[in-house]
């Protein structure tokens, strides 16, 4: 891995020992004695941590130290609490400056994914982005190093921990592009970061400049950048080329690093337009996805694909009621600006078509509509193919970033109907937003396997995690994509 990335912290599995600085995970009615915290003074009976409440801490000083940490009910603790909740006991060693600790992880817990996710949460806890400020902070301490406990690490071999060490990696760099101010994150930045980050011996990389994108008469890319003082990129980056025979994955990843609506301007507020900056979390995915596919080294092709642009507003710009022609060669009305990621993708996913691959998965910051159905809990999945859906959303359950099924059909294409050209890239109104916009991607991807994953309102940590977090941005679906890929590679 490249010196560009932080060092994530050491993990090892153990043996409880009586010597070392201890996290004890507690869910409600658990055993105290089972869990090595019987013999405690009587006047801390009650405290909350010992009940197992959901997030109650107790510290006991000491040499050795004891961190005691409610989790709430055991049959809640998944793998989506596990890595908030871990990112969120990250932070509270980080405060205690204990940097290496051993993790006991309660009997209750005996599905992996859900140790793995606590153990990802904790090695995310030292994250921040202060590169652009004049005096970096310098922590007292950080955790280090990582002991695990319990019944559980019979279950957790030496490929598990490597494939989280990527996913760690890969989730820090996308985290860093998507809290970086568009002045640095813009697209020519974003691929400098990438090309500097990146194993060139298990990753290719070719990159399309305005000329090249031009030419390509990638027209839906070209005119939401019209208007930009910041020329477009198309970076493509590919995966295991000698696994000829495996299975191949186009990933597709939204990459406006700033939107401003264009002529349909937003007309947020002044916090809400600090945002959009984050409208490449999709992008950010994508790339922290090769970064870690180059670590864990699964058994089949992944081709990486990003459209980054800016979204502008100026003389050049595209105008409400102007036909632009797609890559695919469709033609479509442009009657809201603003829904500009649905056109950058739709000519992405006509490259991805056009690599012949066997799934197809595009994931953006794309509607508001999405947030409004779902909130900031649940990622919005549509897909074409009921099996690949399934496969997708256990791949997101299994790392901490579930996904919610949601509708494509016949009548949500219909409102997408133009008087002056093959498609209009709006509907008739708000209402429906979401599929609307899936829809809107489903005519580009033909007969593939696809998923597209709305990311609007969970490209931000969830509370747990983002309580003591330096930084918001939560690095969203790099572990689902990570996880899916190695999935595949074992024909799941």
């Amino acid at each position: 891995m490249s010196r560009s990335l932080p060092a994530c912290p050491k993990i090892e599995i153990a043996q409880p020992s009586l010597t070392r600085h201890t996290l004890v995970l507690l869910p409600k009615k658990a055993d105290l004695k089972e869990a090595g915290i019987a013999n405690l003074p009587s006047h801390l009976k009650d405290h909350s941590a010992l009940k197992g409440d959901r997030g109650a801490k107790l510290v006991l000083h000491g040499n050795p130290a004891t961190v005691i940490f409610g989790i709430g009910a055991a049959d809640e603790f998944n793998a989506q609490e596990a890595a908030e909740w871990g990112e969120a006991a990250g932070h509270c060693m980080n405060r205690e400056q204990i940097g290496e600790f051993q993790v006991k992880l309660p009997s209750s817990v005996t599905d992996k994914h859900v140790a793995l996710n606590f153990i990802k949460g904790l090695m995310l806890a030292n994250f921040r982005v202060d590169e652009l400020k004049s005096k970096p902070a310098t922590p007292a301490s950080e955790v280090s190093k990582i002991f695990v406990a319990g019944k559980i690490t019979a279950k957790i071999d030496k490929s598990d921990l490597t494939l989280l060490e990527g996913v760690v990696h890969g989730i820090t760099f996308a985290r860093t592009i998507i809290e970086l101010p568009a002045s640095s994150a813009d697209p020519t930045g974003i691929v400098k970061r990438f090309e500097s980050a990146l194993d060139k011996r298990h990753l290719e990389v070719e990159i399309w400049d305005e000329k090249r994108i031009q030419k390509e008469k990638m027209g839906l890319l070209a005119s939401v950048s019209a208007a930009s003082a910041t020329p477009p990129r198309f970076l493509i980056v590919r995966y295991g080329k000698d696994f000829k025979n495996k299975p191949t994955l186009c990933l597709v990843g939204k990459g406006v690093t700033f939107d401003t609506g264009g002529i349909n301007l937003k007309t947020s507020s002044w916090k809400d337009l600090l945002g959009m900056k984050k409208d490449m979390g999709g992008a950010a995915a994508v790339l922290g996805t090769m970064l870690a596919l180059a670590e864990s080294r699964p058994a089949l092709r992944v081709i990486g694909i990003t459209p980054l642009t800016t979204n502008s507003i100026g003389s050049h710009a595209t105008l409400p009621g102007d036909v632009v022609t797609s890559y695919a060669g469709k033609t479509v009305e442009i009657q809201n600006t603003d829904a500009e990621g649905r056109l950058i993708l739709a000519d992405a996913l006509h490259y991805a078509v056009k690599q012949k691959p066997d799934y197809i998965v595009d994931v953006a910051t794309l509607t508001g509509a999405c947030v409004v159905a779902l909130g900031e809990h649940l990622t919005g999945l549509f897909s074409n193919h009921t099996g690949f859906q399934q496969s997708m959303l256990q791949a997101a359950s299994d790392s901490g970033e579930p996904a919610w099924p949601m509708p494509l059909g016949r009548r949500y294409g219909d409102e997408l109907k133009s008087d002056v050209a093959d498609m209009a890239n709006m509907g008739k109104g708000r209402d429906g937003g979401a599929v609307l916009a899936a829809k809107f991607l489903e005519k580009f991807v033909e007969n593939t396997p696809w998923c597209h994953l709305d990311i609007a309102g969970t490209v931000d940590l969830g509370d747990p995690a983002k309580a003591g977090a330096h930084v918001k941005a939560a690095g969203r679906m790099v572990h689902t994509f990570v996880t899916l890929a190695a999935n595949l590679a074992q024909g799941k």
